[in-house]
C-alpha cells in the first residue's frame, strides 16, 4: 500500500513540475533577433528588453549580442503592474510578418506630452519658438522649455522684478501676458532695448543636486534706463509677480529624428517632481540622473523596480513606465512622464535606465 500511494505521490509531483513547466515561455533566437525585436513581439513594447536581458543574464553575457540556438526564458508581466498583453506558449520562432511592430518603434502620439501636442502660436512680438509641424521632432521647444531644471547656479539670476503693472493699472499684482514689469537692471548692467529673458523663480531643493527651476515665461525690455527697464511680457505659463528672477533666454533646441532602443546600459534614478502630486501620472515632469555626458535630448528611460525572489517565469525587473527627456543640464536630465504602464505609485528614488535614442 505504501509503494502505492508512494507512487502516486511521485506522479503527481511530476504532473505538477510538468504543468508547471509549460507555463514558463521560451524564445528559441533566430538570425536577425534583437532583444528589442523580442521584447516588441512578447510585450508589444520593445523599449521593455531590459526584462528579457535581467531574466537571462546568466545567459547573455552582453545585450548587444544573442546569438542563434540560444533559448530564453521570456518571464510573465502581471497585469496589475504592466498592460493586458499576453505571452505565447512554447518556443516560438519569429518571422519578418511578426516583426510587423517594427513600423511603429518610436514615441506613439499618446504619449507625447500635452504641451508638445499643441500648436503653438507666439504672440505678435516674438518668434522664439518653434512650430512643431511637418518634421519629426521628438518634442517640441515649448514642451522643453516648460519642464524647467535644475541648477544650483546663483549666476543665472542675472536681476529681478521689482514692479508689476496690470492692463487696468494696478501695481504689484499678478500679471499675464502682454502686461508690463520693471526689472532692477539697466543699462549699466548690459541690458537693452529689444532683449528677450527668460522668467523664472527658484523651486525647492533637491538634496545634493540644487533647487528646481520653474520657467514662468518670456519677456522683451521696451525700455532701458541706466539703472532700471521696463518690459513686457511675451508669453506668461504661470502668473508672473513681483519677486520673480529673470535669466538669459535659451529655449532648449528639439532634436529631430527616430527613436530607437539602444543598450547602452545608463543607469540613474528620479531625484524629485516638478510638482509634489499626491498621484504620478502621464505628462508628470520628472527629474533624473545622470545628466550630461550620458543623458541627451530625446532619450527613452524605463522606471523600474527590482522584484525580490523572482522565480524563473516571473519578470525579475517590474517595469513601471517611461520617461522621455527634453532637456540636460549638469549632472541632472528633466523630462516628461509618458508612460505609467498602470502604476500609480512611480516615486522617487525608482531606478530607470536607458532603453531607447535618436540616431542609434
Amino acid at each position: 500500500m505504501k509503494k502505492i500511494i508512494t507512487r502516486i505521490l511521485i506522479i503527481f509531483i511530476v504532473a505538477i513540475a510538468i504543468i508547471g513547466a509549460t507555463n514558463i515561455t521560451k524564445h528559441l533566437v533566430r538570425k536577425g533577433d534583437t532583444l528589442w525585436d523580442i521584447a516588441g513581439y512578447y510585450y508589444k513594447d520593445p523599449f521593455l528588453w531590459p526584462v528579457i536581458y535581467k531574466a537571462n543574464q546568466d545567459s547573455i553575457a552582453d545585450p548587444h549580442w544573442i546569438y542563434p540556438g540560444e533559448v530564453f526564458v521570456i518571464p510573465s508581466i502581471p497585469e496589475e503592474e504592466f498592460g493586458v498583453f499576453p505571452v505565447k506558449e512554447g518556443i516560438v520562432m519569429t518571422t519578418e510578418t511578426e516583426k510587423g511592430y517594427k513600423k511603429t518603434i518610436g514615441q506613439p502620439e499618446e504619449e507625447i506630452p500635452a504641451l508638445s501636442k499643441e500648436a503653438y502660436k507666439p504672440s505678435e512680438e516674438t518668434e522664439i519658438f518653434s512650430v512643431v509641424q511637418g518634421k519629426n521632432y521628438a518634442f517640441t521647444q515649448k514642451g522643453a522649455f516648460l519642464a524647467g531644471f535644475i541648477s544650483d547656479e546663483k549666476n543665472l539670476e542675472l536681476g529681478k522684478i521689482i514692479e508689476t503693472h496690470s492692463s487696468s493699472g494696478e501695481k504689484g499684482v499678478s500679471i499675464v501676458l502682454g502686461e508690463k514689469v520693471e526689472l532692477n537692471k539697466g543699462l549699466f548692467d548690459g541690458i537693452q532695448k529689444d532683449n528677450l529673458y527668460t522668467v523664472f523663480k527658484w523651486g525647492r531643493g533637491v538634496g545634493g543636486y540644487g533647487r528646481i527651476v520653474r520657467i514662468k515665461g518670456v519677456l522683451k525690455i521696451i525700455k532701458a534706463g541706466d539703472k532700471i527697464s521696463v518690459a513686457r511680457i511675451l508669453e506668461s505659463f504661470e502668473p508672473i509677480e513681483k519677486g520673480d528672477y529673470f535669466m538669459e533666454c535659451n529655449p532648449p533646441e528639439p532634436v529631430e529624428g527616430e527613436i530607437k532602443p539602444t543598450t547602452l546600459g545608463v543607469e540613474g534614478k528620479i531625484i524629485a517632481f516638478k510638482n509634489e502630486e499626491e498621484i504620478i501620472k502621464p505628462f508628470s515632469i520628472v527629474y533624473i540622473t545622470p545628466g550630461e555626458g550620458e543623458v541627451k535630448p530625446g532619450d527613452i528611460f524605463l522606471i523600474y523596480n527590482l522584484r525580490a525572489g523572482a522565480k524563473e517565469e516571473e519578470a525579475p525587473i517590474v517595469p513601471l513606465g517611461k520617461i522621455q527627456i527634453v532637456n540636460v543640464k549638469g549632472r541632472t536630465s528633466s523630462g516628461y512622464i509618458t508612460s505609467i504602464m498602470g502604476n500609480m505609485n512611480i516615486s522617487v528614488g525608482n531606478k530607470v535606465r536607458l532603453v531607447g535614442r535618436i540616431g542609434i
